[in-house]
């Protein structure tokens, strides 16, 4: 049959499936039911086929929209040969997320680029189509991967067609996902296509078709039959009125139930079962529908012949919702009961069935789903499970079990970004029980929100202050409560933990607790052993254990410098958490990562993590790691001499932290200011930044940065202000600093160094090649550098150039590797001034350092020099304009140019360009 009124549509489908230049690549077809997306998905799909496309997708379901990774199995269940096209790596991602064999969930991103690998592959053979209908209902995790990959579809030969439902007022569409409303039939459209449809209408039915339809094509070719209205004495039985959803429906539903009572039931149960009657390639499982039945059923138009597994199809979403609203409760009840059982042997499927037989408490049915939920936490169903759990606990008889699995779902759906859901929760197991000591896991869990999407700090503390003692769920309060005092930084809440900790009376806290207190509250006295203590933390630590447990000891390890011992740790924060759903210790982990690449020169790859992890806390509102993460990415910015961008995130973080009380913050805001103007050489605004930047009380700076202890002194020493530098010096040895982190004796050596470098030049000299001769000091190639450039100056200042050639040169190496320009810069200066000519790398001179930028700054570089904004290159690269900004910032030392405006020669002027 012919599609009528639908040119502007098809048009489109069609310049979207033949990659025409000024099409998207991808198209998405929203509207409202029955207004024909089904069959402009249809239409696309034999397009494609005519012209000799592989065509992959399939169709979301209601009863699949809760299973994680359901969408993703209809994606590849045509092409499992092409697993073993790709490198073994995404193979084995695939399977396991697929649950084609055994090990931990992998994280969306490996998902996501396991799935592009596979669609290249088969891209390779010959073009591809993914076409999906009701994408509305495919399940999320892979709704994720399926953005991922449509945003990067360009370079292969693969184009993307989907059909939803109409966008609600708050969803947003990202930029690059191609949009196309269909809307009603115009008049003149509608009329023809009831006159095919039926001809010979009365006039009088006619009108009343048109004018209830509205254009709705599914209404039109469904109404006059649905409700008899062949002869113009029927034109009452049209119901006015009523929503045409509805006036649908009911003629299904009628339809319906002229069938035989166990047709009924059969058809009721392939309704409740998902894709049951499209997917089975033997139609009468788990269903019982016979060749025989589905004649019948298909003679009254409620099932339809497709090029599905089965070759059938339901003809409408509509029709489900028909045959379930003719169902009685026992009906529903009977046909989930009959498909729990069919489904015993997969717990996930089996799960939603139970809730929905059940019909009163029951223990037994709760903890099935209890379990069930837990399981589906670890193939990337987190989030899902929050549903599942939540079930369970409507079907618990005992109050006490009911709060414990309302709050077990409060904490998963706080872990996946849920956090007004993790509050609702809550408040309904407070509701169900009046002993409090049942609700410390809900309080703790309410804590974390508020701490998380908040950064409400006195409000954590004010909550978890009423925590009764309760065992392990005291050690959970006490852990949050923690994390919330190192931000805060207050003395005497210090005091108030200590009490806490330390005390006999009560429930005693975990070893990871006390390890916590002792780390976090930063005392010099419990210096000695921390590392151990870590170290046998972690090698008691198995790969299943909990994410919270492993994100605790992560922190302490950054804290006391020692995160380079947690690497599988964080690693699998990030590559896990975020495949089983858990977003928020994932956002830590990503935190866990740029610190430590931070710490190890890799300053490329932590601001990748970075930003990565930003996007994921924005997503989500999880403002506080989100503010960690531009401290990261502000650390990196100064230490590249990027002021602007440094100053930038500051500001943000600053404007953040200081209503809110998070001093910890408000230090790492200073420090990062302080570094960059160290790194332009304006000591004096580099001081003031230590001694007052984003600290009220700026006597207490000092004190609570001793990270900014090197950078003070530096500032102090070049500004004239010996006194200040030297007191700053005694008083962080005797609050033994040196002692507290390796990289720490680096700082106080060098800060020593300098207090000494004039009375005492030879003292200096020993104690910076004393603390160069530390072991593991080139794990931290920035502090490494700048010891080296102290030394190399200190020589150089007492007249012994050929000492301070080398180790001027070595600074200068190692800044210029890791990307700390201004820092090279300044190095490279003192070369020179020890006698030594220092000349360009062949990679400085113009368009000679192309080849040394990586393949998106080379993409920003060829942007820019067009004439585009950084905001513009953001737009098409999906990137932020700070990024862009980094970028580029980057991008000039590599080409040896100092403006944009010298991009275009430069670029033209590299081996092999066009323009050469």
């Amino acid at each position: 049959m012919r599609i009528i009124g639908r040119e502007r549509e098809l048009a489109a489908i069609r310049a979207t499936v033949d990659r025409a230049p000024s099409a998207p690549c991808n198209l998405t077809l929203h509207g409202d039911p029955g207004v024909g997306k089904s069959v402009l998905l249809r239409e696309a799909v034999a397009y494609g086929r005519e012209r000799g496309m592989r065509v992959l997708g399939g169709t979301g379901y209601e009863s699949e929209a809760e299973m994680a990774w359901a969408g993703l199995h209809q994606l590849f269940a045509p092409v499992p040969a092409y697993f073993d096209r790709v490198e073994p790596f995404h193979r084995d991602t695939l399977r396991r997320v697929m649950g084609f064999r055994d090990g931990p969930a992998p994280d969306r991103l490996a998902v996501s680029i396991a799935s592009l690998s596979v669609l290249a592959a088969v891209a390779e053979d010959g073009p591809v189509l993914i076409a999906v209908e009701d994408a509305h209902w495919v399940d999320r995790p892979t709704r994720e991967v399926v953005m991922f990959l449509i945003l990067r579809l360009e370079p292969y030969d693969i184009r993307a067609v989907f059909a939803r439902r109409p966008l609600t007022a708050t969803e947003r569409v990202s930029p690059g996902i191609g949009m196309l409303e269909v809307p009603p039939l115009d008049a003149e459209a509608a009329a023809e296509l009831l006159a095919e449809l039926h001809p010979g209408l009365p006039a009088a039915v006619r009108d009343r078709v048109l004018a209830d339809a509205v254009g709705n094509p599914l209404a039109i070719a469904e109404l006059p039959a649905a409700f008899g209205t062949d002869a113009a004495d029927s034109l009452d039985l049209l119901p006015s009125g009523a929503p045409l959803r509805s006036r649908l429906e009911t003629g299904y539903a009628g339809r319906a139930l002229t069938l035989p009572s166990a047709l009924r039931t059969a058809l009721l149960r392939a309704a409740l079962d998902g894709d049951g009657l499209e997917s089975a390639a033997d139609v009468r499982r788990p269903s019982g529908l016979t060749a025989h039945d589905i004649v019948a059923i298909e003679r009254l138009g409620l099932i339809a012949r497709d090029s599905t597994p089965s070759g059938l199809r339901f003809r409408h979403p509509l029709v489900r919702s028909a045959i379930i609203a003719t169902a009685s409760p026992d009906e529903l009840r009977d046909a989930h009961t009959t498909l729990a059982e069919q489904y015993r042997r997969e717990p996930e499927r089996r799960m939603w069935h139970l809730a929905a037989a059940a019909v009163e408490p029951d223990e037994e049915v709760a903890a099935e789903i209890e379990s069930a939920a837990e399981s589906l936490c670890t193939r990337g169903g987190a989030g899902l499970a929050v549903t599942a759990l939540r079930r369970a606990a409507a079907l618990t008889p005992e109050s006490g079990a009911t709060a414990r699995r309302l709050q077990r779902a409060a904490e998963l759906a706080s872990e996946s970004g849920q956090m007004d859901a993790a509050q609702r929760l809550v408040d309904e197991a407070r509701r169900t029980v009046d002993r409090p000591e049942h609700l410390t896991h809900g309080l703790t869990t309410r804590a974390r929100v508020l701490l998380l999407r908040d950064g409400d700090l006195a409000a954590v503390r004010r909550l978890l202050d009423r925590a009764p003692a309760a065992g392990d769920a005291t050690d959970r309060a006490l852990q949050v409560r923690l994390v919330a005092a190192a931000y805060a930084q207050d003395p005497a809440e210090w005091e108030r933990l200590r009490d806490l900790v330390k005390s006999a009376d009560g429930a005693r806290p975990g070893a990871l607790t006390a390890l916590m207190y002792d780390v976090l509250a930063d005392l010099p006295t419990t210096a000695s052993g921390l590392a151990d203590r870590l170290g046998a933390h972690l090698a008691d630590t198995a790969e299943t254990a909990p994410p919270g447990y492993v994100a605790e000891l992560c922190r302490a390890a950054a804290w006391i410098d020692q995160l380079h011992m947690c690497r599988p740790q964080f690693a699998r924060l990030v590559e896990q958490e975020t495949g089983r759903g858990a977003l928020t210790y994932a956002a830590g982990g990503y935190w866990f990562k740029a610190h430590d690449h931070t710490l190890s020169g890799e300053w490329d790859e932590a601001e990748a993590a970075a930003n990565a992890g930003l996007d994921l806390c924005v997503r989500h509102d999880l403002e506080l790691p989100a503010q960690d993460l531009r401290c990261a990415l502000g650390w990196v910015a100064a230490g590249r001499g990027d002021v602007d961008s440094a100053r930038a995130y500051s500001r943000t973080v600053e404007q953040w932290a200081e209503p809110r009380g998070s001093r910890f913050h408000l230090v790492l805001s200073a420090r990062n200011r302080a570094l960059a103007e160290l790194s332009q050489g304006d000591y004096e605004a580099a001081y003031e930044q230590c001694v007052h930047g984003g600290v009220p009380d700026s006597a207490a700076a000092p004190g609570y940065g001793p990270w900014m202890l090197l950078d003070l002194v530096e500032a102090a020493m070049r500004t004239g202000r010996v006194a200040e530098a030297a007191a700053q010096v005694a008083a962080a040895d005797r609050a033994a600093v040196a002692d507290r982190t390796p990289r720490l004796r680096l700082h106080m050596a060098a800060a020593h160094s300098l207090i000494d470098a004039a009375p005492a030049p030879e003292a200096a000299a020993a104690r910076l090649r004393s603390a160069l001769a530390l072991p593991m000091v080139e794990q931290w190639p920035f502090d490494h550098a700048r010891l080296r450039l102290l030394l190399g100056e200190l020589h150089r200042r007492n007249h012994r150039p050929g000492d301070a050639r080398p180790e001027l040169q070595r600074a200068a190496d190692i800044f210029r590797r890791i990307g700390a320009t201004a820092w090279c810069r300044r190095a490279e200066h003192e070369l020179r001034a020890s006698g030594v000519a220092v000349h360009r790398e062949p990679s400085d001179a113009p368009g000679q350092g192309a080849e040394l930028l990586t393949p998106q700054q080379m993409e920003v570089a060829e942007l820019a020099a067009t004439g585009l904004s950084n905001k513009e290159i953001a737009e098409r690269l999906y990137l932020s304009p700070r990024t862009v900004s980094a970028h580029l910032y980057r991008i000039f030392p590599k080409l040896g140019i100092t403006s944009r405006s010298a991009l275009r020669d430069a670029l033209a002027e590299r081996p092999g360009s066009p323009a050469r």
